[in-house]
């Protein structure tokens, strides 16, 4: 039977960032009716976030245009509280994020700036609900032997997120995109996994999964 969705194992590849910013300028992304260019700006936004960033789309959803700082001197774009959606039930964590004024993925970091400009202050960037919905993602066995529904919370706004980026790349999907991203700063982080793990907040074995690489830095001998 084949499998229902593509998962990290059906990467065939890491895109340059050329490449990939070739193929999004290229979509023609969702069919909107109205104010085409508008939305498609937006939607570009989102995509350069997700690969930059290194953002889930529940953690781009919730940013507000006044959470970016722009640092010129320092030679980037500081993205201040995201808050992360993969933490512990009952706890909130946040971590920041830079985003390049200059190199090959600057061009991506300018999509957000020039979508930022049309914001108010205090503007959601993407107005998709942050209900939560609960749903069942499998089973659990308790220790008296009782078998339950493993549960787990999404935010409602996440499903159209999904539907943008497929439709912007309709050959890529939402966990490849920042997959893409972690292998590019594992590239140009010295090859070292817990340096990219640090950066994003991320579990080094979670990382591990996304680019196909060994968490130590250095092979035992």
């Amino acid at each position: 039977m084949p499998k229902s969705r593509r998962t990290l194992e059906d990467i065939p590849g890491y895109p340059e960032p050329n490449e990939l910013y070739g193929k999004l300028m290229a979509s023609d992304g969702w069919p909107y009716q109205e104010n085409r260019e508008s939305y498609l700006e937006r939607d570009r936004a989102l995509f350069s976030l997700l690969y930059v960033g290194d953002l889930r789309i529940s953690e781009a959803i919730r940013l507000v245009k006044n959470q970016f700082e722009i640092r010129e001197e320092l030679g980037f774009i500081y993205v201040k509280e995201i808050l992360l959606s993969k933490r512990k039930p009952g706890k909130i964590k946040y971590r920041d994020a830079k985003l390049p004024l200059s190199g090959e993925r600057a061009k991506f970091t300018q999509l957000i700036l020039q979508y930022l400009a049309k914001l108010e202050e205090n503007q959601r960037l993407f107005p998709w609900s942050l209900q939560e919905r609960s749903f069942t993602v499998g089973e659990y066995r308790t220790r008296d032997g009782k078998v339950k529904p493993r549960k787990a919370v999404r935010l409602v706004g996440t499903t159209r997120g999904w539907q943008v980026i497929n439709a912007l790349m309709p050959t890529i999907t939402q966990h490849w995109l920042r997959a893409y991203g972690y292998n590019y700063d594992y590239d140009h982080m010295d090859h070292d996994l817990l340096a990219v793990a640090d950066k994003t907040k991320a579990d080094a074995r979670s990382i591990e999964k996304y680019i196909r690489r060994r968490h130590e830095k250095y092979p035992v001998t």
